[in-house]
């Protein structure tokens, strides 16, 4: 799983590319953000599959929440 240090570098608004690792169930999958793995629920509707490119945006840091961002939809990113 992540580190320690990964995660508490998180910033708000970071956008992170990731790679879907493992599908666990219906709204959880493993992602893989350049070797930090990240256990996220998917409460999106879209449907996850191994080797999915995702796109993260941090919501909020504490606690941890990420924004899922549709890979049809290809708008405006805010990059920290």
């Amino acid at each position: 799983m992540a580190s320690g240090a990964f995660l508490k570098s998180l910033q708000k608004g970071q956008i992170l590319h990731a790679v879907v690792e493992e599908v666990t169930s219906s709204t959880e999958a493993l992602c893989n953000f350049h070797g930090e793995l990240l256990l996220i629920s998917n409460h999106t509707g879209q449907t996850l599959k191994r080797n999915d490119p995702i796109r993260l945006q941090v919501k909020q840091v504490d606690p941890l929440q990420f924004q899922v961002f549709d890979p049809r939809n290809l708008k405006f990113e805010r990059v920290v």
